[in-house]
């Protein structure tokens, strides 16, 4: 994927200070309304790029010190040709076994779940079946929020910010940036109940499957427009605004799911089958 330079507001500004972005230490703020008010002021100033957001428990880095954001199937230090191989073959046998159930259970989507592989890859990586090449990003800043606070107990957790291409249709191909989005809401069925409530988007670089000249060109550090360090207690909200509760954001019942977890039983038995016996 293309790599971007992004434009700071003052304070971001100074605190990068001619730095690497993703070098940096991560910008604190104190309260939802506060970080609301800051990506507002990215989004102006970014006015190329749609930002995406992701929340995670901590600053996850590489041993150059560098925030890295690889999709899970490229993540490890040193990852071998025939790691990377095994990781997509076991990803072939998910997305089989993936169409095989939508076609089982009648579902809509069948048709595009067969057809178009970045749709079977987004419902794996969305509900955890299998390592994809696709990582896990929101549009909404208060999904992202939720999940930096969501089983931290540290002090502080971390939202990321990311520039990404206009959105031109469920799926979108962008050659120029060698990037693909996609939409869950847009592609999932109405028995998915998680995409709905987390606002998920997937997205990966274009045409990169087990194969490539540069490792680093898979690393959505790439595309970083800032990182920002929150607390993780409840009086990051202040009045008028929570953190969304855990059984909204993995609801029950979700028949996909269901559906997901039972594929990924079956996997973890034969591979228990073919390595013990």
């Amino acid at each position: 994927m293309r790599e971007i330079t992004p434009s700071f507001f003052p304070d971001l500004e100074k605190h990068v200070e001619g730095q690497v972005l993703r070098k940096t230490t991560p910008f604190p703020v104190q309260t939802y309304h506060e970080l609301v008010r800051k990506v507002a002021q990215l989004s102006f100033l970014n006015k190329d790029f749609l930002l995406f957001y992701r929340g995670q428990d901590q600053d996850y880095q590489n041993k150059a010190g560098s925030s890295t954001f690889y999709p899970n199937i490229y993540r490890k230090e040193i990852l071998t040709s025939q790691e990377i191989r095994a990781r997509f073959e076991l990803l072939d046998v998910a997305t089989y076994k993936l169409i095989e159930a939508f076609e089982n259970e009648k579902l809509d989507g069948r048709t595009d779940i067969r057809r178009k592989q970045y749709i079977a890859w987004s419902i794996l990586q969305h509900y955890g079946v299998c390592d994809t090449p696709l990582l896990d990003l929101t549009q909404s800043l208060r999904v992202a929020a939720t999940f930096a606070q969501l089983g931290n107990k540290a002090e502080r957790g971390m939202v990321y910010v990311f520039g990404l291409p206009y959105t031109t249709n469920r799926i979108t191909y962008n050659s120029e940036q060698d990037l693909v989005i996609v939409r869950l809401l847009s592609i999932c069925p109405p028995e998915a109940l998680r995409p709905y409530f987390q606002e998920g988007y997937l997205c990966g670089t274009l045409d990169i499957t087990d194969t490539y000249a540069n490792k680093s060109e898979l690393d959505f550090k790439n595309r970083l427009v800032a990182k920002f360090s929150i607390p993780t207690g409840a009086s990051f909200w202040g009045n008028g605004f929570s953190r969304i509760p855990q059984n909204l954001l993995f609801p029950e019942n979700d028949r996909i799911e269901a559906m997901c977890i039972r594929i990924r039983e079956e996997i973890i038995s034969e591979m228990k089958s073919v390595f013990f016996n």
